[in-house]
C-alpha cells in the first residue's frame, strides 16, 4: 500500500530524522545545524521573497484547502521592502527576545527601535527612520508577524495573493508543466501531493523526505519525483539556485526516498523503475515562463561523490553523511573532521 499524505506538516517536521533540509543546514553552517537539531532552539530563517512566494503557489496549487492553517491575510495591501523591511524584522527580533513566557516584553520600545535601527543599515538619521515607521503599514506589519509568528503563520497580502494566484494559473496552463500539474488520479496513474517518507537510509543514515508530487505509472511501472522551485532567475536555476542552495542534497535524497518505496515488497509499486527528480521551476514575478530541470547520472553520481564548479568545491552527500555522523558519534561540533584529524594545522589552499 502507497501511503502519502498521513501527517500534518507540522507532525511530519516533529519526526527527529534527519531530511534534505537539515542536510544542506549542516553543509552550510555546521553550528546552525548543532543549535537547531541537537540543541533543538528555536532558529527563524529569513526566508526572502521568492521563498515566500514558492510557499504560497504551492500551497494553493496543491493544498488550497490549508491555506488558513499556512498563512495570515495582512490588512495591508502591501508589506514593508528594503531597509524598512530589514529594520521591522530586526524590531520583531530584539522584542522577541525581550518578551519572557507570560508575554511581557521587558525592554521600552525606544531601546528596541535604536538597536533595530542599527541592524537595519539605513543611513538616514534615526528619527526619520521612526517617523517613516510610525503609523505606517510598517508598524501594522509589524505588529501583524508579533502575533501570528507564535501560530506558525507566514503574514502575506493581497498583492502578494494576487500574484501567486496568476502564477499558478500558468503552471496549469503552461503546455511544459500543465501535464504534470494537471494530472489526477485514474487507473494507469497515481498522484501524490506533499508525499512523506520516513526511514530510509544513505550510508546507514536515517532520513525522512516531503516530496511536492509524485507520480506513479502503473502502465509503464515508474515513480516520478517532482519538486516545485519558485525564483527570481528561473532560466538561470543551476548556478543561482541548485548551486547556491545546494538542491542537488535534495535531488540525491528524494531519489532515494522513492527507491526506498519501490524496494518495499508491501508497496504497490515494488520494483517499479524510479526516476531522477525533476524540478519545475516558475518565475516569482510571473514575468518568465516556467521551465522543468532534468537530471542524469552524472547528475546524480556528482550529487553523492561532490564536485567542482567554476574553482568552487561543492560537498557531496556521501561526504556530508560521514561528516555528520562523526559529529554526532564523538559529540564534537566546533571542528571539521578533516581538521581534526590534522590536529587543527591546516595548508593555507586547503
Amino acid at each position: 500500500m502507497i501511503k502519502g499524505n498521513s501527517k500534518t506538516e507540522a507532525n511530519y517536521r516533529a519526526v527527529m530524522l534527519d531530511s534534505s533540509s537539515s542536510l544542506k543546514d549542516f553543509s552550510q553552517d555546521r553550528k546552525k545545524y548543532y543549535k537547531k537539531y541537537i540543541l533543538g532552539e528555536k532558529i527563524e530563517d529569513k526566508d526572502n521573497a521568492s521563498a515566500n512566494m514558492g510557499r504560497i503557489v504551492e500551497t494553493l496549487l496543491m493544498e488550497p484547502h490549508l491555506f488558513d492553517e499556512k498563512f495570515y491575510m495582512s490588512s495591508c495591501a502591501s508589506t514593508p521592502t528594503g531597509l524598512m523591511l530589514d529594520f521591522v524584522e530586526a524590531l520583531y527580533k530584539h522584542t522577541k527576545d525581550a518578551t519572557d513566557e507570560d508575554g511581557i516584553v521587558g525592554r521600552p520600545m525606544n531601546e528596541l527601535m535604536e538597536d533595530a535601527y542599527k541592524d537595519s543599515g539605513f543611513k538616514i538619521k534615526y528619527e526619520a527612520v521612526v517617523n517613516k515607521f510610525i503609523g505606517s503599514d510598517a508598524e501594522i506589519y509589524y505588529n501583524e508577524i508579533r502575533r501570528v509568528r507564535t501560530l506558525n503563520l507566514t503574514v502575506v497580502n493581497t498583492t502578494e495573493i494576487a500574484v501567486a494566484e496568476k502564477i499558478v494559473e500558468q503552471l496549469r496552463i503552461n503546455s511544459t508543466t500543465a501535464p504534470i500539474v494537471n494530472l489526477v488520479n485514474s487507473s494507469r496513474y497515481q498522484v501524490f501531493d506533499q508525499m512523506q517518507v520516513e526511514g530510509y537510509t544513505i550510508d546507514g543514515h536515517l532520513f525522512k523526505s516531503m516530496l511536492d508530487k509524485v507520480v506513479i505509472d502503473h502502465k509503464e511501472k515508474t515513480i516520478q519525483p517532482y519538486d516545485l522551485k519558485c525564483t527570481w532567475s528561473v532560466e538561470n536555476f543551476y548556478e543561482e539556485y541548485y548551486l547556491y542552495r545546494r538542491a542537488y542534497i535534495q535531488a540525491y535524497l528524494y531519489y532515494h526516498a522513492m527507491l526506498h518505496i519501490a524496494s518495499d515488497p508491501d508497496s504497490e509499486c515494488y520494483g517499479y523503475d524510479v526516476k531522477n527528480l525533476q524540478f519545475i521551476v516558475c518565475d516569482s514575478t510571473n514575468y518568465y515562463q516556467p521551465l522543468i530541470y532534468t537530471l542524469d547520472e552524472g547528475d546524480m553520481n556528482d550529487a553523492y561523490k561532490g564536485f567542482v564548479h567554476k574553482g568552487r568545491t561543492y560537498p557531496g552527500v556521501g561526504d556530508l553523511i560521514a561528516a555528520l555522523t562523526w559529529c554526532i558519534t564523538t559529540n564534537t561540533w566546533n571542528i571539521s573532521h578533516k581538521n581534526y584529524l590534522s590536529n587543527g594545522i591546516v595548508n593555507i589552499k586547503g
